[in-house]
């Protein structure tokens, strides 16, 4: 793990990149985007999530190996701690608490995700 440092409006991570890292804030605050297209074909990005102190981003592609499926903009100077997929899945194996409070992390925007589907379909 290293710290990492990320000037207002650096970009941590793009959408489709490979997931090398998972990152937990320590100060400052990341958007989480994601760019997809409307139902008119253009393309348009969203705001997701802003996360702050104590959270975690970057999880999902550590543990499923797969391209990121969101971008990770700083919104103000941040700071984050930086694991790799060893170090990540080394932690969680090792320490029961760490991997319930991410269990739980990914269960909070997985129903806030259905949430949003739900009410955006109900807009169309």
């Amino acid at each position: 793990m290293n710290r990492t440092e990320f000037k207002q409006g650096q970009v941590v991570f793009s959408q489709g990149d490979p997931s090398d890292l998972c990152y937990k804030i320590e100060r400052g605050a990341v958007d989480i985007r994601i760019a997809s297209y409307d139902s008119k074909g253009a393309m348009r990005t969203v705001v997701a999530r802003t996360l702050g102190h104590g959270e975690v981003f970057g999880e999902m592609g550590i543990i499923d190996d797969a391209p990121r499926s969101a971008s990770a903009i700083a919104v103000k100077d941040t700071t984050c701690v930086a694991y790799t997929p060893d170090e990540i899945m080394g932690m969680l194996e090792a320490d029961p608490k760490e991997a319930l409070a991410y269990i739980l992390t990914l269960i909070q925007r997985l129903r806030g995700s259905n949430v949003k589907i739900l009410l955006d379909g109900d807009a169309t």
